[in-house]
């Protein structure tokens, strides 16, 4: 049956995403995000039964098991948003360190990593963020200096999501203090987990954030003369810049999608509350103050949707996303925090208790603002682009 939700997709896009709701419903993903709000457990082994069934890691060459595109990763994203937040949020950063070894490491890195994070075995967390090197990420202070055929890694990471629960870091650090950031950082693969206490790694905390949903960890790592064979850089000396700076738009793109799909079960709740909530003689759906705050969530919701898959298929196409995926997380956390925030409103003091999701989400709408490049440095990237385009334009 042809429907507008999946008219602007492939028969095998639309595929992936029937078979992948099945799956999420066949587990009830919504009872176990229930389970994890009342308990906080980090969810791990329902993580891996994704893997397990074949669902992670899309964006993989076709070698490796995968399908050779981001659009499938973004569709898998926006539906465990949708389906239960803290498998989403495990899965953000653990699909942006195998996207980057797939994109960037060497043929035995790929052999030696991509299998079990394709499985789910393994989860993955990116350490770039520190103390003192949030928006302006040149000014890292990790040091990583090579002797013999080690590297003896040396910071502190904070605000690294999966940080004490992963098995694979992507670690940034400075590898040539003489020259300009940009020229002298790098990237390392980091097992973090293969003998912890003996390679100078220690979990200094686990933080607890405002909107951050129960089962997901925020942690502050530190590095401490933790050795790390020579062959873990990951794409050569002094890369480390480059390659980050290549996967943000890949890493903003996915993020955009989860939160496209944490957003769609709360304007569900808006609309049904809305409906059967009666005032004055009749459902409240009636009244123009309410039906209107609904037109706006679904054209702003909607609107942020298509440009997140406009942007994946850029980047499918091989095109520079930087602009997109800036506007993407932009418009997607933007748009989060209105449906949020609108339906606290429309439940009035219902929507301020644990009643119903609705407080919690406006709490992990608030944060939806920070991750992955602050909404003011999102702006910065977009106007920033633009005048670029505006004076190649003026010099042709």
């Amino acid at each position: 049956m042809r429907d507008k939700e999946n008219m602007l997709f492939s028969a095998d896009e639309n595929k992936f995403r029937a078979e992948l709701r099945d799956f999420l419903e066949r587990k009830d993903a919504k009872k176990i995000e229930h389970e994890i709000y009342e308990r906080d457990f980090y969810p791990r082994e329902h993580y891996e039964k994704l893997g397990e069934e074949g669902f992670l890691a899309p964006v993989l060459p076709v070698k490796y098991g995968g399908r050779g595109k981001l659009v499938y990763e973004v569709i898998l994203a926006e539906e465990l948003g949708a389906a239960c937040v803290p498998l989403a949020w495990i899965y953000s950063t653990s699909s942006y360190v195998y996207a980057t070894i797939a994109r960037h490491g060497s043929e035995e890195q790929k052999r030696r990593y991509l299998p079990a994070l394709k499985k789910g075995a393994n989860i993955g967390a990116i350490a770039i963020t520190e103390p003192e090197a949030g928006s302006d990420v040149m000014r890292i202070k990790t040091r990583a200096e090579l002797k013999g055929g080690t590297y003896v890694i040396k910071g502190e990471k904070r605000n690294i999501t999966n940080g004490s629960k992963a098995d694979i870091l992507l670690v940034w650090a400075i590898t040539n203090p003489g020259v300009d950031p940009v020229e002298g950082m790098s990237a390392f693969i980091v097992e973090p987990k293969a003998g912890m206490s003996e390679t100078g790694f220690e979990v200094i905390e686990d933080y607890k954030l405002l909107g951050g949903f129960p089962g997901t960890v925020n942690s502050h790592l530190l590095f401490d003369e933790m050795c790390v064979p020579g062959e873990n850089i990951l794409g050569g000396t002094n890369e480390g810049a480059k390659i980050m700076f290549d996967e943000l738009s890949i890493e903003r793109t996915l993020y955009a999608a989860m939160l496209v799909g944490e957003a769609r079960p709360v304007l569900e709740l808006a609309v049904k509350y809305s409906m059967k909530r009666e005032q004055f003689g009749t459902s409240i759906s009636r009244f123009e103050g309410i039906s209107f705050k609904i037109a706006d969530m679904v054209t702003r919701l909607e609107a942020a949707k298509l440009m997140v898959y406009h942007t994946a298929r850029l980047i499918d196409g091989g095109f520079d996303a930087e602009k997109e995926s800036a506007m993407s997380k932009l418009l997607a956390s933007e748009a989060f925090y209105e449906v949020a925030h609108s339906t606290v409103q429309i439940l009035g003091g219902r929507g301020l208790s644990d009643e119903y999701p609705a407080e919690w989400a406006f709490r992990m709408a608030r944060l939806s603002m920070i991750p992955a490049g602050t909404n003011e440095i999102m702006r910065f990237i977009v106007q920033r682009e633009v005048y670029k385009e505006q004076k190649g334009k003026e010099e042709e």
